[in-house]
């Protein structure tokens, strides 16, 4: 449903204000509002999304469950924490106050992949590569199949 709202542009700059003003803030020039309409139309939520779900809620006692592969870190703990390792196919979401050892925990388990015979990607978003590899020659960290990006 469309919905009407009223605003005051400023002839003089095309400045906005909610309500009349005898003087514009914009540019100091006295009685130049107008009030203008502007219908705003709400837009559904799935519009937003970009797609439709045409998903059924499905009782859970009719799906049928099936052991994905895991794929084993070598890092006893972490393995642990997700049921035996890493699900093909999954994400796994790490997070922590700051300096709590996220990035090297995950320098660490990329390092034990690497040197398992996986080619491995570290995506940095916060941290410079110089950084990082900082980080690998305090940990003895050094493979070639462990690759470094820093999108900061």
């Amino acid at each position: 449903m469309a919905k009407a709202k009223t605003h005051f542009v400023c002839q003089s700059c095309g400045y906005q204000a909610p309500k009349w003003l005898g003087r514009c803030p914009g540019c100091q020039e006295w009685n130049t509002f107008v009030e203008e309409r502007v219908v705003e139309e709400k837009v559904p939520e799935r519009d937003l999304l970009g797609f439709e779900s045409e998903a059924v809620p499905t009782p859970i006692t009719e799906i049928v469950s099936e052991e994905k592969e895991r794929l084993q870190v070598g890092i006893t703990e972490f393995d642990r924490v997700l049921g035996g390792g890493i699900v093909f196919g999954s994400v796994v979401l790490v997070g922590g106050d700051p300096g709590i050892g996220k990035s090297t925990l995950l320098l660490q388990m990329m390092s034990r992949l690497a040197s398992n015979g996986c080619k491995v990607l570290y995506i940095s978003g916060e941290e410079p590569l110089q950084q990082t590899k900082m980080r690998a020659d305090r940990l003895g960290i050094s493979s070639g199949q462990l690759f470094v990006v820093s999108e900061t």
